[in-house]
């Protein structure tokens, strides 16, 4: 049923691990593909100890958008499921899918939960909740709040073919991105419970690049922009809502780390369609906050 991609890129220490949980799934119907984004660090030569458990696929460095789309092109399960090299899933990840997909009689689009961890520790505490949902007939019409990793989403293989998978730019964000691509497609479901996901923050983890946070807004932004999500004038009201909760964070950190001219370009950029969201809070409280940053303040965000 699944296909799991794992793109990678000089983690074999971390690749490892993350093999490990896919060795420990309950549910067994799955092939893993893991794309090798031109690593220095012998990951290959570690894969190819593996006695053919997996397929390689190998590129020159183009980012994780990139590798994921080359594993998804070469993939044969029904759904794809996108599990990063640094990050681990729990033991009943796959068979959560398995069983909200049979639920659901086939939503095109299915996501997860996770739990941030540092230490190994801190995954011995997360226990299997029993199942918690919520189903819709597409993502526009689920809470904003939904919360993406690369590796919480599962998606029908030619739904993510028909959007052209991720955007091969290098940047942050290419997960909200192709949320909001996939924004009409038939079926939407949120995994509340449980957690499927260990999450790791570490301080190599692109997550904590403000570059790339910064071009993934902006690509949010821009294609909003350009007409390239889904729903026309009729839905533009949940992409706002939905983009803007990624540019708010985006704009309070630029300027709580001495990024005034950024923080303010993404505020003005972005100012009608808080205004259409009626994000009051946040159009008063930032400038207040940008003034105290400026003064050498660190105030609590206004989100």
């Amino acid at each position: 049923m699944f296909s799991v991609v794992i793109p990678t890129y000089n983690r074999v220490h971390l690749l490892s691990r993350a093999l490990d949980s896919l060795w420990r799934q309950s549910y067994t119907d799955f092939e893993v593909i893991v794309v090798d984004d031109g690593s220095t660090d012998g990951t290959l030569s570690y894969l190819a100890t593996l006695d053919g458990r997996v397929r390689v696929l190998t590129q020159t460095n183009c980012g994780p958008g990139a590798a994921r789309n080359l594993g998804a092109r070469n993939a044969r399960g029904d759904y794809l499921a996108f599990l990063d090299s640094d990050d681990l899933w729990f033991p009943w990840a796959l068979a959560t899918f398995a069983e909200v997909i049979e639920r659901y009689e086939g939503p095109d689009f299915v996501s997860s939960t996770h739990r941030p961890f540092v230490s190994d520790a801190e995954l011995e505490q997360v226990l299997r909740e029993p199942l918690s949902v919520e189903g819709f007939n597409n993502y526009y019409e689920a809470p904003c709040a939904c919360d993406f990793a690369g590796a919480n989403i599962i998606v029908r293989r030619h739904v993510f073919q028909a959007v052209q998978g991720f955007t091969p730019q290098q940047i942050y964000g290419e997960d909200c991105d192709l949320a909001l691509r996939l924004g009409l497609a038939k079926g939407f479901v949120q995994i509340l419970a449980p957690v499927t996901l260990g999450y790791r923050q570490h301080s190599a983890s692109t997550r904590q690049d403000h570059r790339l946070i910064l071009e993934g807004v902006r690509n949010l932004i821009e294609s909003e922009r350009k007409g390239v999500y889904p729903g026309g004038p009729a839905r533009r009201l949940e992409r706002l809502q939905f983009i803007t909760l990624h540019t708010r964070p985006a704009s309070i950190s630029s300027i709580q780390e001495s990024r005034q001219r950024q923080g303010w370009r993404l505020y003005w950029e972005t100012f009608g369609w808080h205004v259409r969201i009626a994000r009051w809070k946040y159009l008063l409280g930032f400038p207040l906050m940008a003034l105290a940053c400026a003064l050498g303040f660190r105030p609590t965000s206004q989100q």
